[in-house]
């Protein structure tokens, strides 16, 4: 199947969460938007919009109605919200495939920690993608021989952190070479029944759901994988994972936010993982109106 062929599956699985009406306009929109939509998004009182390149693009048609949204998160969730609450929690609803609903609206607060959304006035179904092939043109310059340098990868939200690594993964795997996932929000593997619904390679073991500070020293101790893969480092916790892997000769490939290495440069969670020496390339995801583009820059350890 080609690479359009496999971009209208995908988002055909995605869109299935919509109530039957939004589901056939959506449908209804050209081949070209269907392959390479990003997102979709959903407002109350607003017209429904397609997300491709960093530009959000007006469906034309009625405005959605906050009963269609509450459709959208009632069929998403198979008409059982309380079993997701956990993700809900966090903002979001974890679909097959891979895909992703994220919920906004009025929070509602238990000992002043969010714990739902009370009243939903937003949503952003996220279609999910196995671009593959998107990093092995910077492979050689990520790996040498059997050694997999530790790797960081940045770009804004949307901006193909994800897809990369979990490309990376997949190449790293083929070769041979033993690699550990944690996959906390369920966006690089998207488990199904203990399967990955995304081809990671045959020498990859995912922990599923778990945080990743807690699934790396898990995986480090009970797999003794020679790479572990992380998706957005966000904290502390998340940097002591990241030490006690490199500290076990483990090699690290992470994500983390910014809009470019100079909004990077400025944070100080960047500066302690520099310090850390875990990490000697950085990739650096860009999006332009021809595209995306990556670009990887050694790292020098500071201090």
């Amino acid at each position: 199947m080609d690479e359009k062929n496999k971009g209208l599956q995908a988002y055909a699985q995605a869109v299935s969460c919509l109530p039957p009406a939004l589901q056939n306009r959506v449908m209804d929109l050209p081949d070209e938007v269907r392959a390479c939509a990003e997102e979709l998004r959903l407002r109350a009182g607003q017209p429904m919009h397609w997300y491709a390149s960093g530009r959000e693009h007006e469906i034309a048609g009625l405005r959605l109605r906050a009963e269609e949204l509450r459709e959208t998160l009632a069929r998403a969730s198979r008409w059982s919200v309380h079993t997701y609450a956990e993700p809900l929690r966090q903002g979001y609803l974890p679909l097959t495939g891979g895909h992703r609903l994220g919920v906004c609206g009025t929070v509602s607060l238990e000992n002043g920690v969010p714990s739902g959304v009370r009243t939903v006035s937003s949503l952003c179904l996220r279609i999910a993608r196995a671009w593959e092939d998107v990093a092995k043109p910077y492979l050689g310059e990520l790996c040498d021989g059997n050694h997999v340098h530790g790797t960081l990868i940045l770009s804004p939200p949307g901006g193909g952190k994800t897809t990369f690594l979990r490309d990376l993964i997949r190449l790293i795997s083929l070769r041979g070479i033993r690699v550990g996932v944690v996959d906390e929000r369920g966006e690089l593997a998207a488990m199904r029944g203990g399967v990955p619904q995304f081809e990671l390679g045959g020498t990859c073991d995912v922990l599923d759901g778990c945080p990743k500070a807690v699934g790396a020293l898990q995986l480090v101790r009970t797999m003794a994988p020679r790479v572990l893969a992380l998706d957005e480092l966000t904290d502390p916790a998340d940097l002591e994972a990241v030490r006690y892997a490199v500290n076990c000769g483990v090699s690290v490939l992470a994500t983390i936010h910014a809009a470019n290495t100079d909004e990077l440069a400025h944070k100080p969670f960047f500066r302690t993982l520099c310090q850390s020496g875990a990490f000697t390339r950085l990739v650096v995801l860009t999006t332009g109106a021809d595209g995306r583009h990556a670009r990887v820059q050694t790292l020098e350890r500071e201090g």
